[in-house]
């Protein structure tokens, strides 16, 4: 799957008023791919903390963080979380988890940061607020699926949503 078909901006349909909700932007994570990124993302889960709907998780900072760049009209987002907690996290789940991973670890930190995952897409959309960056969006499903799909999949119970904050709150 490319870049394209697993990051979004969209507004986030679960909500059941009639606010105006708004623009986000939304990337798909599926725990069962190759990827060492999507899998360490996926374990980092394990650290969040449910919010007030069931379903949603809340990650600090240092544990996974977003970092936006913006390069003409195209958007990169960037997942990071620290090296303590990557060293702490990988070797529990041991396996060959350890040796995927191992790559990221061995690369040159970003902001202080393991770089996970590097999305990218062409959009107008601007995620700055006045205050900073504004959180990251990762729905969770098994396997791959369209924007809708992972919508209906956390709904259903058979996915999760972790709201992800900016980086840089990770690191000041």
């Amino acid at each position: 799957m490319g870049d394209a078909e697993q990051m979004w901006t969209t507004t986030m349909p679960l909500a059941d008023d009639e606010a105006d909700d708004p623009e986000l932007v939304l990337i798909g994570i599926d725990p069962t791919t190759g990827d060492p990124g999507q899998r360490v993302v996926d374990l980092l889960l394990d650290r969040g903390h449910e919010g007030e709907e069931e379903g949603v998780f809340y990650l600090l900072p240092y544990d996974l963080g977003v970092r936006y760049e913006r390069d003409g009209d195209r958007l990169r987002v960037l997942l990071l979380t620290s090296p303590a907690v990557f060293d702490e996290m990988v070797p529990k789940r041991g396996g060959d988890l350890v040796v995927a991973v191992a790559p990221l670890r061995a690369a040159p930190l970003v902001e202080g940061g393991v770089l996970l995952l590097r999305r990218e897409i062409t959009t107008d959309f601007d995620p700055a607020t006045e205050h900073g960056d504004q959180p990251v969006v990762l729905l969770f499903q098994q396997g791959p699926a369209a924007e809708a799909d992972l919508f209906s999949a956390v709904r259903r119970g058979a996915g999760a949503l972790a709201i992800v904050g900016p980086w840089s709150d990770a690191v000041d």
